[in-house]
C-alpha cells in the first residue's frame, strides 16, 4: 500500500472510527464500552503518531533521498539547454551496461583541428540531476581539444526511476561508460578523464579505484565520506524538521539499498589511484560539502595532485565564480596527463600543489 494512503488510513481509523461509536452510544443507554474511553483514545492516538513519526514519516524521507525529483527532459532528441550550452552537435548514443539494463548519452566530439583518436572526459553529474545538465563542461572541454561524454545514471534517463545510490551504483554506470568508449575507434584508450561535480566527484574516483583506464580525475565539490553528508543533506533535500529522525532515514534508506552509509568513501577511493592524477576543486563557503572532503581527498591521493579552494565560491558554484580560471585549471590539467603523455612523463607536474587563491 502507498504510503501516503497507509498514513491516511490510519488517520480514518483513528479519526472517524472512534467518532462512529461514539455517535452511536449517545443514542443508547448502555454503558460505554472500556475501548471508548477517554484515556483508551488518547492511548490510540499516541499509538497512531509515534507510529507515523517513527515509522512513516522516514520511511517516506528515504523513498525520497533515493528517489530525487528532477526536471530531467522527457525526450530523446537534444534539449534546448543543451544546444544552447553546446557549439557542435553531439551525438546521441545508447549502450549496454553491466546489469543487461541501457545507458544513452551524448558524444561530444572534439574540435575538427584535433586528429583522432582524442582524448574523452566522461562527465559525471551530481546528486538529482541529469547529463545534459553536464553541456557547459562539455563546451569547456571541447573548446580546451577533448571529447566527452555526457551518460545517464541510475535514476534518470534509461535508467529512471531506479533508486539513487549517492555513489555506490553509480560508480558501475562510470565503468561501463569507459567499456562503451574504448569500442569507438575516434577514442584514445590511453587517454581518458573523468570530471565530476559533488556527488559525481565522489562516483568518478569510485569509478577510477575499480577501473584503471581512467587516466586523471578532477572532482568538483565530492563528499569524503558519504556520513559526513548526512545532517546537511537531509537539511538541504528534506527540510530541518526531519533532523531529528535522522538516524532513522538513515536506516531506512540503506535498508532499501542494500549498502550501508559507511561503505561509500571517497577519499578512500582517492587513495587507490596509485600515480595517476587528481585535481581537487572545492568552494570555501560550502555549506553542503564541507571543504574538508577537499583536503582529506587531497591528503589521501599519493599520486600527482592539486587542489583548488575557491574564496566566496558555495557548493559546485566555481564554474560561475571564477568562470576562466576554472576553464584553464582543468583544460591544463587534462592537457597535461592526456594530451601529451609521453611529455608529462618526462616533466611531471609537482606531486603536490594546494592553492586556495583565485590564480
Amino acid at each position: 500500500m502507498d504510503l501516503l494512503a497507509r498514513r491516511n488510513s490510519i488517520a480514518c481509523i483513528s479519526d472517524s472510527g472512534i467518532s462512529s461509536r461514539d455517535n452511536s452510544m449517545a443514542d443508547t443507554a448502555y454503558p460505554p464500552s472500556p475501548g471508548s474511553s477517554a484515556p483508551a483514545r488518547w492511548l490510540l492516538g499516541l499509538l497512531g503518531l509515534g507510529g507515523l513519526v517513527f515509522g512513516g514519516l522516514p520511511l517516506i524521507a528515504a523513498r525520497r533521498i533515493i528517489h530525487p525529483m528532477t526536471g530531467e527532459p522527457d525526450s530523446h532528441s537534444p534539449a534546448g539547454y543543451l544546444l544552447s550550452q553546446l557549439k557542435v552537435t553531439p551525438e546521441w548514443v545508447v549502450f549496454e551496461a553491466r546489469d543487461g539494463k541501457r545507458i544513452s548519452g551524448w558524444f561530444v566530439p572534439a574540435p575538427g583541428h584535433v586528429p583522432a583518436p582524442w582524448p574523452c572526459i566522461l562527465l559525471v553529474y551530481g546528486y538529482g540531476s541529469y547529463k545534459e545538465q553536464m553541456a557547459g563542461y562539455a563546451q569547456m572541454l571541447h573548446e580546451g581539444g577533448f571529447a566527452s561524454l555526457m551518460f545517464d545514471m541510475h535514476g534518470s534517463g534509461l535508467r529512471r526511476g531506479e533508486p539513487v545510490s549517492l555513489g555506490y551504483r553509480e560508480r558501475w554506470d562510470v565503468i561501463d561508460a569507459v567499456h562503451y568508449l574504448l569500442t569507438r575507434p575516434d577514442v584514445d584508450p590511453e587517454r581518458i578523464g573523468a570530471l565530476g561535480v559533488s556527488m559525481g566527484g565522489a562516483t568518478a574516483l569510485l569509478a577510477a579505484a575499480e577501473e584503471p583506464r581512467i587516466r586523471a580525475i578532477v572532482t568538483d565539490s565530492a563528499y569524503a565520506s558519504l556520513t559526513d553528508m548526512i545532517r546537511p543533506g537531509i537539511r538541504t533535500f528534506i527540510g530541518p524538521l526531519a533532523l531529528p529522525l535522522a538516524p532513522l532515514i538513515v536506516r531506512y534508506a540503506e535498508t532499501l539499498l542494500g549498502v550501508r552509509a559507511g561503505e561509500i568513501r571517497p577519499e578512500q577511493a582517492a587513495a587507490r589511484l596509485g600515480d595517476r592524477p587528481i585535481l581537487v576543486i572545492h568552494g570555501a563557503d560550502d555549506a553542503l560539502t564541507h571543504p574538508n572532503s577537499a583536503n582529506r581527498i587531497f591528503e589521501m591521493a599519493s599520486g600527482p595532485k592539486e587542489l583548488w579552494v575557491v574564496p566566496g565560491c558555495q557548493h559546485a558554484c566555481a564554474p560561475a565564480v571564477e568562470p576562466e580560471v576554472y576553464r584553464r585549471r582543468v583544460n591544463d590539467f587534462f592537457s597535461r596527463w592526456l594530451n601529451h603523455s609521453t611529455q608529462a612523463q618526462h616533466n611531471p607536474a609537482p606531486a603536490t600543489t594546494a592553492q586556495h587563491s583565485t590564480a
